[in-house]
């Protein structure tokens, strides 16, 4: 009989192979969703190397957040065909945006413009399992948060903001509950602009200097890599192009 396990795998192959050729126009910038990441995995894939295939378990994982992702988004569209305040919203889904002073270039899930009071609101769509759902609104919820993803949303907000010539931002993540379908608005702090501008100028600074093939300039333990312990267990460039901490 068929192996469904492997032919699902062989197809969300396929899909990625066809989403990385898509990206390659995109070669010698940084991505928005990568804001916060380790410097020197910024420069690997800046230059265009490839990371480590992943498990087909991961590419499972990936491709449940993909469909939410996309589900929640032909929901807003569905709305706003028939919504009465249509003519007053501008909505952007899966929108290019362009920082060129920085290098950066990305798409933004969901941002809603108010062309009558000039203000933007930017969404951005997470998916987790229930221990982050109970770290992130539990009790006890941890302090630290998810800096990572705030600054990929302040990123988008101030690109966007940007474009559309506006300051008067709001910007939130959205999460959702793999396990239990639930859906909850977590409101994100203006100042993860200047923040994520900050990663940025930073990164872009730090790299002016790099020549090597793979970085080997920007040292393991050395500042911004990686910018947090954790990111050397989940790097598809670990034990080939850097062996990390």
């Amino acid at each position: 009989m068929i192996n469904v396990e492997q032919i699902y795998a062989s197809y969300l192959k396929e899909k990625n192979e066809k989403n990385r050729e898509k990206y390659k126009e995109f070669s010698g910038t940084f991505s928005a969703s990568s804001a916060g990441n380790c410097f020197r995995k910024q420069y690997l894939k800046s230059k265009g190397v490839d990371e480590i295939p992943m498990e087909d378990r991961v590419m499972r994982l990936l491709r449940l957040g993909t469909i939410v992702h996309e589900d929640l988004q032909e929901g807003i569209k569905h709305h706003f065909k028939s919504s009465p305040d249509k003519d007053r919203y501008d909505i952007y889904i899966e929108h290019q945006v362009r920082i060129p002073e920085l290098n950066v270039v990305g798409h933004l899930d969901l941002g809603v413009y108010d062309k009558e009071t000039n203000g933007l609101k930017i969404y951005d769509v997470k998916t987790c399992a229930s221990y982050k759902w109970r770290m992130k609104f539990g009790r006890k919820p941890d302090k630290n948060g998810s800096p990572n993803y705030n600054l990929q949303v302040g990123t988008y907000s101030f690109a966007l903001g940007e474009e559309l010539e506006t300051t008067d931002v709001e910007m939130s993540l959205l999460w959702y509950n793999k396990d239990t379908s639930a859906l909850r608005e977590e409101p994100i702090l203006h100042d993860w602009i200047g923040n994520a501008i900050e990663y940025w100028e930073e990164l872009n600074e730090y790299l002016e200097n790099v020549n090597s093939e793979n970085g080997e300039e920007l040292i393991p333990g050395s500042y911004g890599v990686p910018m947090m312990n954790w990111e050397c267990r989940y790097c598809g460039y670990k034990d080939i192009y850097c062996q990390g901490l």
